[in-house]
């Protein structure tokens, strides 16, 4: 589904990134970014060895001049909405706006095992969301919040907790559930898209809305929740690989062999980009006409994958 302001939004770009680096490798990683014509650097949250995502944020956020910074997503069960919106509101009253936040409802089993949370069913963690979300609209936006809800209870007046930023953030959330997507459309500034899900333990991921049919569903989803408002939300697809090719075909059987995927499948899928850099670009042209996403985010380095920057960089020049 896309409308005449989707498809003609300008083009923004984000990488996202959880490799921990010291000061001077951020310093320069980060400047790097930003000189490649990057708008949104984002940080993962899991509990893993990688950076964690509010502090590494503030730091490239205080190492740039141009650049956003966010998060891609934070998982709400790691944090009390007042905390997240206090973290949230310091770095982007620092960096003067330039601070984005994503957020889910979290999906792996084995961090939640890790640290002794508990790790309840999809349709509870998705509940937390619901009303998480909300609230921390509300603190950001200097509001009122007096909630008594199945899983949090706010009581603050105007201003009292948290010092609103003097720009609005932006906040995105992402997933692919129905009920995720729901939430995105009725309080989002972002809705973000993968295409993918995963079991109940995230030890096997199924590309169940990878191609473009399955993408217009998941964004008739948000649309539909939306209302009129949907034409104000920016909408975000996370790109699964970027592979640079003059031979599409091959490289789309050598994909699908790694993720055990119909090479037909990922040769029209919008969660791929394969080909040339100016195929690339031809495509990211087509598919914001086609569904209405402007805002293309791809991986930094990923265990055996390289960083996607150096492709996406290209890319960017010539669309640009």
């Amino acid at each position: 589904m896309s409308t005449d302001a989707h498809a003609t939004r300008p083009m923004r770009f984000g990488l996202t990134t959880a490799l921990p680096r010291a000061r001077t490798q951020a310093r320069a990683f980060v400047e790097a970014v930003q000189a490649a014509g990057i708008d949104v650097l984002t940080f993962a949250d899991h509990l893993m060895p990688m950076v964690a995502p509010i502090s590494a944020a503030t730091a490239a956020a205080a190492a740039t001049t141009r650049l956003h910074v966010g998060t891609l997503v934070l998982n709400n069960d790691f944090r009390h909405p007042v905390e997240t919106a206090r973290e949230a509101a310091g770095i982007a009253t620092l960096s003067d706006g330039r601070f984005e936040l994503g957020i889910g409802a979290g999906h792996m089993k084995s961090e939640y095992d890790a640290v002794g949370l508990i790790f309840d069913d999809g349709r509870t963690r998705v509940a937390r969301l619901e009303e998480a979300v909300p609230i921390i609209r509300a603190l950001l936006d200097g509001q009122a919040v007096d909630v008594d809800g199945a899983h949090y209870r706010v009581h603050t007046g105007a201003g009292q907790i948290v010092a609103p930023p003097p720009h609005r953030v932006p906040i995105l959330v992402g997933g692919n559930g129905t009920r995720v997507l729901q939430l995105a459309g009725r309080v989002a500034d972002i809705a973000g898209f993968a295409g993918i899900s995963h079991n109940r333990d995230a030890t096997l991921v199924r590309l169940s809305h990878f191609d473009g049919a399955g993408l217009a569903d998941r964004i008739a989803v948000v649309a539909d929740a939306a209302g009129e408002r949907f034409e104000q939300i920016e909408l975000n697809a996370l790109i699964q690989a970027v592979v640079v090719t003059a031979d599409r075909r091959g490289a789309a059987a050598e994909l699908g062999s790694a993720l055990g995927a119909d090479p037909d499948a990922l040769l029209g899928s919008p969660f791929v980009l394969l080909g040339t850099h100016e195929q690339m670009a031809e495509q990211l042209s087509a598919r914001q006409r086609e569904f209405g996403i402007s805002y293309w985010t791809v991986f930094d380095e990923l265990p055996g994958r390289p960083s996607a920057l150096p492709d996406i960089r290209e890319v960017i020049a010539l669309l640009r």
